[in-house]
């Protein structure tokens, strides 16, 4: 498998939306980037940064707020191919918005239970899990937040087939409309939940089918697109191989890589190196659920050197990244603010925890606007961490 540059967009930071989003391509593009990652562009009640959808098959307004959001998302595509860059949307499979209709109509879509499970946790906050609607007289389950409820892809112990059908008619939508050229799939192991045990943690969904079958089911005889997966790996190999092996997914991201710099930059890097020997596996260190990875005390250039020579032959850069942003001071990003961009700092804040603490590790971090200007300066510097970065890149696709 060749070397594959991703690169992640994070849509609601562009006060401008599309049209921001256009001017970036000509950046991106000198980055020699393969695919755009877009996080949802969804219509959504934006309670937890669009990956709460409410329709999967509309555009939130906000992204052209004075346009059609679909001619522009069109013309957004119609550069990036242009460019030779494909697009990826970001597909939550786990869990929809509270106000998709689906959970009025379609109830049996959702998990449903006649009784509290109050040791089933969520996992934003460990609070409960469980919430129970008096007009139904029953709890649903929202692994997230509470306005999120998640799909029962398993009534009874089958593939839930009506729901698979849904899926493939949005996969269909975008890509025959809209020229889409693949989705990152969001938190599928949140499908492998087993409704018989007692309690409900993050390590119990790691292992499973059923995110496998959902997977297979929903892609099946499409290989023409291109898939990235999230995973929690705690094996650091053996799950990435695993989903490679079993489902259409060209790679597969570990997302807890990055938080094993804590262990000592030795360490780390024979994690990364571990993983890499698998050509489906994706090193990422920031996305828009983590603070900046120089912000944990690491060495700006040895950021750059972990990323592209650590024998992975996938790499997804987040927006900023390529400059070596670090997380913004509190003046940039204020308390309000901080609660506002995300909506499991909130959760953790309102159940007690000191929001100084919660500061330093806050998704929020990376979804503060791009300072724009600071690629016009690093542009002019031959020595900057933008060059610096271009620079290995070349070094990379050439090794």
């Amino acid at each position: 498998m060749a070397n594959t540059l991703v690169y992640q967009l994070y849509p609601l930071s562009w006060q401008t939306g599309f049209g921001g989003m256009s001017q970036h391509l000509r950046r991106i593009a000198a980055l020699g980037v393969d695919y755009i990652w877009l996080s949802p562009i969804f219509r959504s009640p934006l309670e937890d940064g669009g990956y709460d959808v409410s329709n999967y098959l509309e555009i939130n307004s906000r992204f052209a707020r004075t346009h059609d959001p679909f001619r522009m998302f069109e013309t957004f595509v119609d550069r990036a191919h242009q460019l030779g860059i494909g697009v990826l949307l970001d597909l939550p499979i786990n869990h929809t918005s509270i106000r998709h209709r689906w959970f009025d109509i379609h109830p049996e879509y959702y998990c449903w239970s006649t009784h509290d499970r109050p040791d089933w946790h969520n996992l934003f906050n460990q609070g409960p899990a469980w919430k129970y609607l008096e007009d139904n007289k029953r709890y649903y389950l929202h692994l997230f937040h509470e306005t999120m409820p998640d799909l029962n892809w398993f009534p009874g112990g089958e593939l839930n087939a009506p729901l698979v059908d849904k899926f493939q008619e949005i996969v269909d939508f975008w890509v025959e409309n809209y020229q889409i050229d693949g989705f990152r799939l969001d938190f599928p192991q949140g499908i492998n939940k087993d409704f018989m045990s007692d309690t409900l943690e993050l390590e119990q969904l790691f292992f499973g089918d059923k995110a496998v079958d959902v997977i297979s089911a929903i892609f099946e005889g499409r290989e023409d697109l291109f898939l990235l997966m999230e995973c929690f790996d705690p094996t650091y190999g053996e799950l990435i191989s695993y989903y490679a092996d079993n489902t259409p997914v060209d790679f597969v991201m570990n997302v807890m890589t990055k938080d094993q710099i804590s262990q000592g930059e030795s360490e780390f890097l024979n994690l990364v190196k571990q993983q890499a020997h698998d050509p489906h596996f994706m090193l990422e260190l920031e996305s828009h659920d983590s603070p900046r990875f120089l912000s944990r005390g690491v060495n700006p250039e040895d950021m750059i050197w972990y990323l592209l020579n650590s024998g992975a032959e996938g790499v997804c850069l987040y927006q900023g990244q390529e400059l070596g942003l670090y997380n913004p001071t509190k003046s940039q990003l204020p308390d309000e603010q901080l609660l506002k961009l995300d909506a499991q700092t909130a959760m953790r804040y309102i159940k007690g925890e000191n929001l100084d603490d919660l500061r330093p590790i806050s998704r929020a971090n990376a979804r503060i606007r791009l300072p724009l200007d600071e690629y016009a300066r690093q542009e002019q510097n031959p020595s900057s961490y933008l060059n610096l970065t271009l620079e290995w890149i070349d070094r990379w696709r050439n090794s």
